[in-house]
């Protein structure tokens, strides 16, 4: 059984990636999920300031890898899944360990920036912003950051174990997916 994790920057393609595995079977999960719950039990609002803060929150509270440690037993059945929006460290190493019945192998996922942004901004899904300056100024937020309570994005997808430049078309994406389970 396997469980891949994906990571990336803001709209580069993870949920079409995870769509792509859902047809082949896989089981969905997100660790934003688990941010969303945390803000509705809060009663604010979903923003991606919110997500982002009640992440950093938790993480303070139970550790860098919490939210993977909070999906675990979700991960204990027969079935393959994907664990999506991963932007620590730690919560791949805590995937890694954890994860005893199922490989775990991580795809970063990345595309041109303004190709990211048109995306985001086509999607218009809650939180997003429609302002460039903002996109890229949240983007470094989510980098790098020396607290290992919060996002550090740059050092999650180092980890990759398979990167996907999700620039081309549709098919090429496919594709990239389709030669990654191949080889395993």
């Amino acid at each position: 059984m396997i469980i891949f994790g994906l990571t990336g920057k803001n709209a580069a393609g993870k949920g079409t990636v995870a769509n792509i595995l859902m047809e082949k079977g896989f089981v969905y999960h997100s660790l934003s999920d688990t941010l969303r719950d945390e803000l509705k039990l809060l009663n604010r609002e979903e923003t991606r300031e919110n997500l982002i803060g009640i992440g950093n929150k938790l993480r303070e509270e139970g550790g860098p890898g919490v939210l993977a440690d909070k999906l675990i037993g979700k991960l204990n059945s027969e079935n393959n899944h994907i664990v999506d929006s991963i932007r620590n460290p730690l919560e791949v190493d805590s995937l890694r360990e954890k994860s005893s019945s199922h490989e775990f192998m991580l795809i970063a996922v990345d595309a041109d920036a303004r190709l990211r942004y048109e995306r985001l901004c086509s999607r218009s899904r809650i939180g997003d912003t429609d302002s460039w300056e903002i996109f890229v100024e949240q983007e470094k937020q989510e980098e790098n950051n020396d607290d290992p309570n919060k996002q550090q994005l740059s050092k999650t997808m180092i980890l990759a174990d398979y990167n996907i430049d999700n620039s081309g078309t549709l098919a090429d994406l496919k594709q990239q997916v389709k030669n990654i389970i191949s080889e395993l």
